[in-house]
């Protein structure tokens, strides 16, 4: 007998590293995770022409590079470190299970039991979604791929205080959870990333909620387009616990400010997803929205006439099932445990497909699903953001050491094409994104940039769904997709009307650079980079969409999406009170 040993802490304990080995690539070899590696005990018996394997990250996630070869003589004791052994894109398998979800997010694995609604994704679609029909009554499965990350947005927690430089805090987590679960084909631009977590990319995103404007509206179903300027966005503010930024002197003057300086748009205080509570001029001391607090609130509330939605974490959903008598009808889903290591399948009289704009098109693609218009993961679009930091020094037009402001302007006579952005500018942004908790922390903030103002200035531009960009399976379904993303640039008036008003308004406030960016030009975010994709299951109320006002798939009787997928069009605003108010009006239609 020899053992060989995967001496790892990365890929433990909660993943599985297998073995498989020539001739018979398609058996899994299962180990057991002891002293800190994944440990295989063979028989040199059993190879004697030596050995020839991979190890491979359960489900499917072979590592790269070459086969790894024994000779008859090499079938000794061996070890092999994180470094000898590379996972592609492993990130998407992480999984935890502590002491929290064990206690408050009990996973129900029966097969049998069939639900009302499933729920698949638990970000800002699903997690509203899921949390509504529970308070209808109705039994619902939460189905999430990740694991408990945070039981709130990370702009509720201590920030990372980047001393001295232009810092969002509830974004500045990011990086370090985001997850890359595809990957570009050639020529591609597309760089944003997944949230696989309680919650989804709802606990990391800036809380600003504007609603479309009715020319933004003009391409979407009229019944939801009815929806949303007749009540829907009122309730999907109320939802979110909508509210303006903390009035003060300074938010009026700086309003006041924006509205003489940017000729012809009009200035509002920004709406922002969070519930101020007594607010101070350098923080926001009550929470910024996130569908984590949510459902953890669910899990909380101690009401004996109140079921809420049971959440299943660490279930990556792979396919939707049909039933063979009538395929017009879906049973439920079959997907990863990534806890236990095997394939599961759950029951539902609805599913709902809420995983996010790439994962909803790649179940749908993986299930092969009736698709009568041929546009499953087709047409996935992220609109242009241009954007600029800048500092105002101290005594300039605008400046102040220790308030923020934040104003969206519009101009009254946009259309496509012409002033089809909305432009938001931040004074104060570190003051308005999160909490500074330690004085001490603050003070040297203050100190090393001499208690010059950061600010941002952002255009976000509204776009069509580009129809050559689309979504594509590559392998199994443990194998991340393909996009093909190219940019839908803006009108070239509307761009250099942009580049006009950022330099008369730079003129006007003295602003400066921030240190170590370069200069006052408009740049172009990376395609992705701030979650506003849309499009892969596209809404058309006259048939010739993926789903149709209602969000049901044409195709069948039970099957909804209520992602950003659903977006037939890119909006100049930011989509997540949009999306809200779909969750709301979907959990009414099912109810």
């Amino acid at each position: 007998m020899f053992t060989i040993r995967l001496v790892t802490e990365r890929y433990a304990p909660n993943q599985t590293v297998l073995m498989r080995w020539a001739p018979n690539w398609t058996v899994d070899r299962g180990g057991v995770y002891t002293d800190g590696a994944w440990t295989f005990e063979l028989d040199e018996q059993q190879f004697p022409n030596g050995l020839e394997f991979k190890f491979v990250l359960a489900p499917g996630r072979w590592m790269a590079g070459g086969n790894i070869v024994l000779r008859p003589d090499q079938l000794t004791d061996r070890d092999f470190a994180e470094t000898d052994v590379d996972f592609p894109h492993v990130e998407a398998l992480i999984t935890e299970h502590g002491s929290i979800p064990q206690r408050f997010f009990i996973r129900n694995l029966d097969p049998v039991h069939e639900y009302d609604v499933l729920v698949v994704g638990s970000g800002m679609g699903g997690g509203l979604l899921a949390t509504h029909l529970a308070r209808a009554g109705a039994d619902v499965l939460l189905l999430e791929a990740g694991s408990y990350l945070f039981p709130t947005h990370v702009g509720n927690l201590p920030r990372r205080l980047h001393i001295g430089r232009f810092d969002k805090h509830v974004w500045s987590l990011w990086p370090d959870f985001k997850v890359v679960n595809y990957r570009n084909a050639a020529g591609s631009e597309y760089d944003g990333g997944q949230g696989f977590n309680l919650g989804g990319r709802s606990v990391f995103w800036g809380g600003l909620i504007p609603r479309q404007a009715a020319w933004e509206l003009g391409a979407w179903p009229a019944p939801v387009r009815e929806y949303l300027l007749g009540g829907g966005y009122d309730a999907a503010e109320r939802a979110l616990n909508a509210t303006l930024p903390a009035e003060s002197g300074y938010q009026a003057e700086a309003r006041e400010l924006l509205q003489k300086t940017i000729v012809g748009y009009a200035a509002a205080d920004a709406p922002v997803a969070v519930q101020y509570r007594g607010a101070t001029s350098l923080a926001i001391p009550a929470g910024l929205f996130s569908t984590a607090d949510l459902i953890m609130e669910d899990r909380l509330l101690d009401d004996p006439g109140y079921r809420p939605p049971t959440v299943n974490l660490n279930v990556a959903v792979w396919s939707v099932l049909t039933d063979p008598a009538n395929p017009a009808r879906v049973t439920g889903v079959r997907g990863w445990d990534t806890l236990a290591g095997k394939v599961r399948e759950f029951r539902g009289r609805t599913v709902v497909l809420s995983a996010g704009t790439l994962e909803s098109a790649k179940i749908a693609l993986q299930s092969g699903l009736t698709d009568p218009n041929g546009r499953i993961g087709r047409g996935i679009t992220d609109h242009t953001i241009r954007f600029r930091h800048f500092t105002l020094p101290p005594g300039s037009v605008g400046a102040s050491d220790s308030d923020s402001a934040k104003v969206v302007l519009r101009h009254p006579d946009a259309v496509p094409g012409t002033h089809a952005f909305d432009i938001v500018v931040e004074f104060g942004a570190d003051f308005n994104q999160g909490r500074y908790v330690d004085p001490a922390s603050l003070a040297d903030e203050r100190a090393q940039r001499a208690d010059w103002m950061l600010c941002e200035l952002v255009f976000m531009s509204y776009a069509e769904l580009r129809e050559g960009n689309a979504v594509r399976l590559t392998g199994g379904p443990g194998d991340p997709v393909e996009v093909s993303v190219a940019p839908v640039p803006p009108a070239d008036r509307d761009r250099a009307e942009a580049d006009q008003i950022a330099a008369t308004l730079f003129a006007a406030l003295g602003a400066q650079p921030v240190l170590g960016e370069d200069g006052l030009g408009l740049q172009t975010a990376k395609l992705g980079n701030v979650a506003h994709e849309v499009g892969t299951l596209r809404m058309a109320g006259d048939g010739t969409g993926v789903v149709d006002a209602d969000l049901k798939f044409l195709a069948y009787d039970n099957l909804y999406a209520c992602d950003n997928s659903v977006f037939p069009t890119s909006p100049a605003a930011n989509p997540s009170l949009t999306l809200a108010a779909l969750a709301l009006r979907l959990a009414g239609t099912l109810r």
